[in-house]
């Protein structure tokens, strides 16, 4: 690092002022980071599936805290980063933080009555981590340029920034005692807004320390090409559904041409035109933070493609068990044998193509209640035929992995504040 250090105070404007190195591209090791970063989105939307207002919220919430974490760490890399041991210490301990991210964020929910502010409690103290860390790389720039005035007075400023962010988490780990003290973690979100506004500020005034002819444009850029990335795999699990359950229909075929092209927009609207950084830097600084309501919105944009895709599919099985169901009744109309022998074979098609367990999903009990009756048109065959569709419906939604709510005016409801959220995304 000081050999590094050195070479990059070589060049100097002024005798108080170092010229750090110019950062045209991303090293390896920071692409590595943004993957760590795309891992816990991935394992965090796996256990916390998007299906209604509250989880949306909790989603935004987590994802607030893990892409401002990635921010400072970003902003610290495009203007001091370097190949040194201390820095790849430094990076590895990130890497933790990271990982530690994607453990805790599994049980992460605010709203949750109990234990939820365990929860709470160790996010704290990765945040308390994250920032200590941060203080420390900051320091050890501003150990090598303590020579030059003009720079040292902004390190020490980013360094009271996250030393007092450090302070606050700590005080908010002993707050977290129960689930009374819980709405206390909406101070995160200040704290992380707070401390990114510092850093902005501090280096819009001292220019020594500024964005100015860094790779910050690029790394948000790269960002948002793996975010694509992910959601991309997150769409072709969806694909995978559709051909398990053998049903290709032009619908979904026209579905799946839409999302790519959704997909594809979105990268020729992004990328198109962000070749250059904004010259103001206000601009550069405001263009670099709208990149958070712009990813969650991607993100969500993403999930919310694939599970359309699953929903659309698993509607179009549903229709046809249904539209098979009647042309069976009125084909068998003073048969109860015939017709259970017809539901019979058609609900073994079925239970086929959702890959669904014949044992689990029984319907012979019903079958056999249909062919020993005499009347097709009483009562109990009626009752029994619908319970095999029923039984039907149930192994399509599992198969899809949609749940079923009790209440269905509460499902209505929960349905459409999912759809309000996904249209005013995209």
């Amino acid at each position: 690092m000081e050999k590094r250090l050195s070479d990059a105070l070589i060049e100097e404007h002024h005798a108080d002022t170092p010229a750090f190195p110019k950062r045209e591209e991303a090293r390896s090791i920071e692409l590595f980071y943004d993957l760590f970063f795309v891992a816990n989105l991935t394992s965090f939307t796996t256990v916390h599936p998007i299906d209604d207002k509250q989880t949306i919220m909790s989603y935004i919430g987590f994802f607030a805290i893990l892409w401002f974490t990635w921010l400072q760490v970003v902003l610290f890399d495009v203007r001091f980063g370097v190949d040194s041991l201390f820095e790849r210490v430094a990076k590895l301990i990130h890497f933790g933080v990271m990982t530690t991210f994607a453990i805790v964020g599994t049980r992460f929910d605010p709203s949750r009555h109990g234990k939820a502010y365990v929860t709470l409690r160790q996010l704290s103290m990765v945040m308390i981590i994250s920032r200590i860390l941060l203080v420390c790389q900051y320091g050890s720039v501003m150990l090598w340029v303590k020579r030059y005035r003009k720079i040292t007075t902004p390190l020490a400023i980013h360094m009271a920034v996250f030393a007092a962010g450090a302070v606050v988490c700590l005080g908010f780990f002993f707050t977290f005692i129960s689930y009374a003290s819980g709405q206390a973690y909406v101070v995160w979100y200040i704290i992380i807004v707070l401390e990114a506004m510092a850093v902005f500020i501090v280096s819009s005034y001292w220019r020594t320390v500024s964005f100015k002819q860094t790779n910050l444009n690029e790394r948000c850029g790269l960002l948002t090409l793996i975010i694509l990335g992910e959601g991309i795999i997150v769409l072709t699990k969806s694909m995978n559904y559709l051909v398990e359950g053998e049903n290709f229909s032009r619908s979904i075929i026209a579905q799946i041409i839409s999302a790519v092209l959704i997909i594809y927009s979105v990268y020729m609207l992004y990328f198109d035109q962000t070749s250059r950084p904004p010259p103001n830097p206000i601009l550069h600084h405001s263009w670099a933070l709208v990149h958070f309501p712009f990813h969650a919105a991607l993100v969500l944009l993403m999930e919310g493609t694939s599970r359309f895709i699953t929903w659309r599919n698993a509607l179009e099985i549903v229709d046809h068990i249904l539209n098979q169901y009647s042309t069976i009744w009125d084909q068998s109309p003073n048969s109860t044998l015939t017709l259970s022998r017809q539901l019979g074979s058609f609900s073994t098609e079925i239970l086929k193509s959702v890959d669904a367990d014949p044992v689990k999903y029984n319907v012979t009990g019903y079958l056999t209640d249909i062919s020993y009756a005499s009347d097709p048109n009483s009562e109990q065959v009626t009752t029994a035929a619908f319970q095999v569709v029923i039984v039907l419906v149930d192994a399509t939604l599992k198969f899809f992995k949609i749940e079923a709510a009790q209440n269905p005016n509460a499902s209505l409801a929960r349905h459409l504040q999912v759809v309000v959220v996904v249209v005013v995304v995209i």
